[in-house]
């Protein structure tokens, strides 16, 4: 698999497929891409987290010499993946046709922020921007919170890359049945929206609005406790029940006012009633107290953990989903493990990231070329 892509989109999607099982070579500018180098030895957690386990090329790709090395590796891989901007690498000359003339079966994967061409395909994007068009940062809102917020993590990045991860996989699969190589474009935008869409959009699904549903994250509840916050979620008639006598209050059982949830959603003086209620019970008890009790009675609860905190779970700690290794310079790593357990093919955690360029003269090697071509092109400016 060749790796033309940068930040997390593309770079994700290639590590979740290296620890699958594929080859990664990651090509990069000649001082790296960046979000790799803060120093001259240390790499940035983004880096990290999204480049684990690729042997690293560095090209500079606005010399003939550099298109050439990177063509020819695309000539030979199973899967080429890239997020330029729309238009560049046909400029290039490492388009999908171009390779695909000389590799009629290769996948490959363009990654981009609104698509190959229409209204925005020329404008630079990141994360939040698509956030905001797809309707997540009004999505945020709630009773409690009357004001749209971003969503403080690479949302749409995210979900762009487990989607070309997905896709990939899947024109892989049709390969092996006959379908041959195919180009397969992927916009952020695209991804986001249909990621967003099965809970965010449920209210608005059915046309113009004949029926109208809640949407899941209107019954979310975050509350205070002791020592700390909770969340919590009412979805059914057995888990308000719960509630109740979690808090002791068996009193509210035969009333359907609090334990109706299709009442509660259509009588606002009921729900805010009972709302009071269930926020001033937990508030007399610690988050571990709260957890207990609600866990015993089969309602959905759990305590909101600080970032440093989720490293000390005992779930988490029982997974297995942090690994600690060490990289050559000294610095230590604590990262998120591959998910899913797989019973005959386990996704395998390569501990290792390379510097920029330190596969190549190894790659450059294995594609023919002998020390002193490469020592000529390193002398050009070709390679790193």
């Amino acid at each position: 698999m060749l790796d033309l892509s940068q930040v997390v989109a593309g770079p994700l999607a290639t590590q979740i497929l290296a620890e699958q099982g594929a080859e990664v070579i990651k090509v990069e500018p000649i001082g790296g891409e960046l979000t790799r180098v803060t120093g001259p030895d240390h790499i940035r957690g983004l880096y990290a987290n999204c480049n684990r386990g690729k042997r690293c090329l560095a090209v500079d790709l606005a010399t003939p010499d550099g298109v050439e090395i990177v063509l020819g590796l695309a000539e030979r891989s199973d899967v080429v993946v890239q997020n330029f901007r729309p238009g560049v690498v046909e400029r290039l000359g490492i388009d999908f046709e171009t390779v695909a003339a000389h590799n009629p079966d290769v996948i490959y994967g363009s990654v981009s922020g609104f698509g190959a061409d229409g209204p925005y395909s020329q404008r630079a994007v990141l994360d939040p921007v698509v956030q905001g068009l797809v309707g997540i940062v009004h999505g945020q809102v709630s009773e409690s919170l009357p004001f749209p917020d971003l969503v403080r993590t690479l949302v749409a990045d995210k979900a762009t890359a487990h989607t070309v991860a997905q896709t990939i996989t899947a024109a892989l699969v049709a390969r092996e049945r006959g379908a041959g190589g195919q180009h397969i474009e992927l916009s952020m935008l695209d991804a986001t929206l249909a990621w967003f869409w099965p809970d965010g959009m449920a209210d608005l699904t059915h046309h113009k609005g004949e029926i109208v549903t809640h949407r899941p994250c209107d019954l979310y509840q975050l509350v205070d406790t002791l020592d700390g916050q909770l969340v919590y979620f009412l979805a059914s008639q057995s888990q308000f029940e719960g509630m109740w006598r979690a808090l002791g209050r068996d009193d509210l059982l035969a009333d359907e006012n609090f334990c109706n949830p299709g009442l509660l959603t259509r009588n606002r003086a009921a729900a805010t009633e009972a709302q009071a209620a269930i926020l001033a019970g937990l508030g007399q008890m610690t988050t571990a107290q709260a957890v207990e009790a609600l866990a015993e009675h089969s309602v959905p609860a759990g305590p909101v953990l600080t970032r440093a905190q989720v490293f000390d779970d005992p779930q988490v700690i029982h997974n297995n989903l942090i690994v600690e290794w060490d990289l050559p310079n000294g610095e230590t790593l604590l990262q998120a493990g591959p998910p899913g357990t797989f019973s005959a093919t386990q996704p395998e955690f390569r501990p290792f990231i390379g510097v920029v360029g330190e596969h190549t003269e190894q790659i450059l090697a294995e594609l023919g070329h002998d020390a002193a071509a490469i020592a000529s092109f390193r002398g050009a400016g070709v390679v790193a």
